[in-house]
């Protein structure tokens, strides 16, 4: 740590919350005040949210929006640590099996069986079913404006879509953050690569619907082959990258994707 006229600086900064029960109004706030609170005495490179549940529909729902809003504003990389993620850190440790007898790793594998299985549950609900209030979600994020300023207007597949990725990812980084992050970062480079190919074939200055479409068919194509990975990424995560691609300003739908997305929402982006 060091510092910085007034500021402290940090690495990163954990936030721990004992909230079993999902996150209601209260405990919303509560994060947003500790985030609030954290970034305001110090500069910080990495923000993490402990918890010890599993969170809802809903829940994920509300913080992929807050997560991407707060990183987008501040740069701060922002992560949650939910209870399987925990357990799974916790068993990686030479303490694990050092201080835990026999019947405490007993106790906590029964916890994390439960954990993984409200999980898959939740992941199933979010992959099969439609999603609920999804049309209220990400309306200011660039992916959307991205595509809105590419003549597609109908977003709300592709929300769902972004989400999905948002959800796999998450699941991935619980099992081995490490592995997780390489899993993520090498599907983006090959969907990144993709996309050019499919850019340089079906590119429009007006319209973006048909190099989405190619673009889209071209991953379901590729999907048992060349982007075949880990079973947290399904079909629509890995088409959900593109728009995690275009929010970070990497790809587009049109030739001039940056200067009709700027001309779009009314400032240079």
């Amino acid at each position: 740590m060091s510092l910085l006229g007034n500021c402290q600086i940090l690495k990163k900064s954990t936030n721990v919350n004992f909230f079993l029960n999902g996150l209601g109004a209260s405990q919303r706030q509560q994060i947003k005040e500790s985030f609030k609170t954290v970034t305001s005495n110090y500069q910080i490179r990495k923000w993490r949210l402990c918890l010890p549940c599993i969170l809802t529909q809903d829940d994920l729902l509300w913080w992929s929006k807050w997560k991407n809003e707060q990183s987008e504003v501040t740069g701060i990389q922002i992560e949650l640590c939910d209870g399987s993620f925990l357990i799974h850190q916790l068993k990686s440790q030479d303490i694990y099996e050092r201080e835990f007898d026999d019947d405490i790793r007993g106790q906590l594998k029964i916890i994390l069986t439960e954990l993984n299985q409200q999980k898959q549950e939740i992941f199933d609900k979010i992959i099969y079913d439609d999603i609920d209030g999804i049309d209220d979600q990400y309306n200011d994020f660039i992916f959307v404006k991205m595509l809105e300023s590419a003549g597609i207007f109908d977003t709300n597949a592709y929300k769902i879509d972004f989400f999905n990725t948002e959800i796999s990812k998450q699941e991935s980084l619980s099992k081995d953050e490490v592995e997780g992050l390489k899993i993520y970062n090498n599907l983006k480079a090959r969907i990144l690569s993709l996309w050019r190919t499919q850019f340089n074939l079906y590119k429009s200055h007006e319209n973006g619907e048909n190099l989405l479409l190619q673009t889209y068919l071209r991953i379901e194509d590729l999907d048992s082959t060349t982007l075949q990975t880990t079973s947290e990424y399904n079909l629509l995560a890995k088409k959900g990258i593109l728009h995690h691609l275009a929010n970070d300003k990497k790809i587009g739908w049109v030739t001039d994707y940056l200067k009709k997305l700027s001309e779009y929402v009314g400032e240079k982006l």
